[in-house]
């Protein structure tokens, strides 16, 4: 039904981001488009506004091709920065709003933008590094201009520009959008850079839109559904997942600015929404608000996906029994992918939707494969490889890089590890950088943080590898829990259940787990704090199960 909607009106040789938006203006002109801040805008609404800001982009000399970036957490301006660019074919460099210098001075620099749509508290960061931005010539606030800034002729206000353009030439911007083709660049995505410098991921058009087609089709999205936004429009999850896949069916957005729990279960009770996204962790933190705050009728919820990270069977249940999201989809992918290759379907049978990523999407190759790319058996754990329509065009200025990623036949290596079953169900088992070699045996750290997460009293885990001399590497765990749980009963919890090696030989309660503004735990920082304690004797001894110990006594 989507695509029908969508081919009857846009063939494909000219299907954009901006064309999207435009779709959307002539099927559901009247509907709610973007309720945020109390802000309440009708797709007709939303594309008038857009299209006051396309203008202004073009009168400040901004052409298909330049290179801008936006810098916010999310808002109204966001997203009429991001389709204004759009429509011209401005490739977009969203920029996360928790960057601090040393983060962000690098993407701004390596990306070659030109301008920055950002906020003013980013001013003092943005004119003490703008000697490394050779190419950054503007910025335009989507707050009011500073006092002591107003002389500034590179600064603009992106009101006051919207309101010069109210009376904007609807023909001249329509024939500039006419030049934007469906496999150019739409944005470029850095990627987290955990071991090293964060990589820019190009993504086009037409990989994004024809990726949320297929997803939204599965989900059953239609004009009528409400979808809560609580990631970052900064990250895929926010900017495809998000803005593009309600675009698709004309979905209403209803973005939030932070990430807390108690504001997203408020906004859907308050407002009937009826999808809500975010990663495992997200979904924790939700259940257990909810399961705070029983009175709180969210009984709207209908479906949302759930992505950035393996999900344990236990949230799975909870998302479907306390949030009622009894349509709820599991997708796997990464940025580069567009993001998805795998999908849950509503239609599944509980125990897939609950224990895979599901199936592969239409249109896709994947294989798996080992340490030498041969190709695995079904029921094989191997490196997750994929072809097709969705793969990203490259790494911005990164040849090298790209080559390292998607190899001579096409297949983007994932660095994830992942097994088929006989039914087409795939399952994550972990990352081949995060896998724990004790004496020889490989242990899949997702594998036993499942395991941990039935226990009544975890909340939260993370495994990972610590340093050991006998063994080279045992698995310590990091776990959020409920008050009476002590490390014995963590290990004896283990013992006999999972294999001797998975069991934890160190147990930790009392750190902070580190959340990434995407929500995800940031395991590379958990290995540095429990090297730092293991140095200084703070791990020891490891943990042995009460009934070893009884056999050796």
């Amino acid at each position: 039904m989507i695509r029908e909607q969508i081919n009857r009106r846009v063939t494909l040789d000219n299907f954009t981001l901006g064309r999207l938006l435009d779709l959307n203006v002539e099927l559901f002109s009247d509907d709610e488009a973007i309720v945020i801040d109390g802000l309440r805008l009708t797709w007709y609404e939303f594309y008038d506004k857009i299209m006051q800001f396309t203008s202004s982009l073009h009168h400040l000399g901004f052409k298909k091709g330049d290179k801008v970036g936006i810098w916010s957490q999310n808002r109204y301006e966001w997203l009429i920065s991001w389709f204004g660019l759009l429509k011209l074919g401005i490739i977009i460099i969203p920029i996360d709003y928790w960057y601090r210098p040393e983060e962000s001075r690098y993407i701004l620099n390596h990306s070659d933008l030109s301008c920055i749509i950002c906020t003013s508290d980013y001013i003092p960061q943005i004119e003490k590094d703008w000697k490394y931005y050779p190419n950054l010539h503007k910025l335009i606030l989507m707050d009011d201009i500073p006092q002591n800034h107003a002389d500034k002729k590179d600064f603009f206000s992106m009101q006051q520009l919207m309101m010069e353009h109210a009376d904007y030439d609807e023909v001249l911007l329509n024939d500039l959008q006419e030049k934007v083709q469906k496999n150019d660049v739409a944005f470029i995505l850095y990627t987290s850079g955990t071991t090293g410098t964060p990589k820019g991921a190009q993504l086009s058009h037409y990989s994004i839109i024809k990726n949320m087609i297929y997803t939204s089709e599965n989900m059953k999205n239609t004009h009528l559904d409400k979808m809560v936004i609580p990631v970052p429009f900064s990250h895929v999850f926010g900017n495809v997942v998000g803005i593009t896949l309600a675009t698709i069916t004309g979905s209403t957005m209803i973005p939030l600015r932070n990430q807390d729990p108690g504001v997203a279960l408020k906004t859907i009770r308050n407002e009937r929404a009826t999808i809500l996204h975010g990663t495992p962790t997200h979904f924790i933190r939700y259940i257990k608000e909810k399961e705070n705050h029983p009175e709180w009728d969210v009984s709207s919820l209908r479906t949302g996906i759930i992505a950035g990270a393996p999900c344990p069977p236990e949230v799975m249940q909870g998302i479907i029994n306390v949030l009622t999201m009894r349509d709820i989809v599991i997708g796997y992918g990464m940025t580069e992918l567009s993001p998805f290759c795998t999908l849950t379907s509503p239609d599944d049978e509980l125990h897939y939707r609950i224990n895979s990523v599901g199936k592969k999407m239409p249109e896709m190759e994947i294989k798996i494969v080992d340490d030498n790319n041969l190709p695995v058996k079904r029921g094989e754990k191997g490196e997750i490889c994929v072809k097709g329509y969705n793969i990203m065009k490259g790494y911005y200025k990164s040849k090298e890089k790209t080559k390292k990623a998607i190899d001579v036949d096409g297949f983007m290596h994932t660095g994830d590890l992942g097994v088929l079953d006989d039914k087409g169900y795939y399952k994550i088992v972990g990352r081949k950088k995060d896998m724990i070699i004790y004496g020889g045996v490989n242990i899949y750290p997702v594998m036993v943080e499942d395991f941990l997460m039935k226990h009544p009293k975890i909340l939260e885990v993370a495994v990972i590898g610590v340093p050991d001399p006998e063994y080279g590497e045992v698995v310590a765990a990091v776990i959020n829990r409920e008050s009476g749980l002590n490390k014995q009963e963590v290990v004896d919890f283990c013992y006999g259940k999972i294999s001797s090696p998975s069991v934890p030989r160190y147990v930790v309660f009392n750190i902070q787990f580190p959340i990434s503004g995407r929500g995800k735990i940031q395991k590379y920082k958990l290995r540095a704090v429990l090297a730092k304690m293991l140095e200084q004797g703070d791990l020891a001894p490891k943990l042995v199960p009460t009934k070893v110990k009884k056999k050796t006594c």
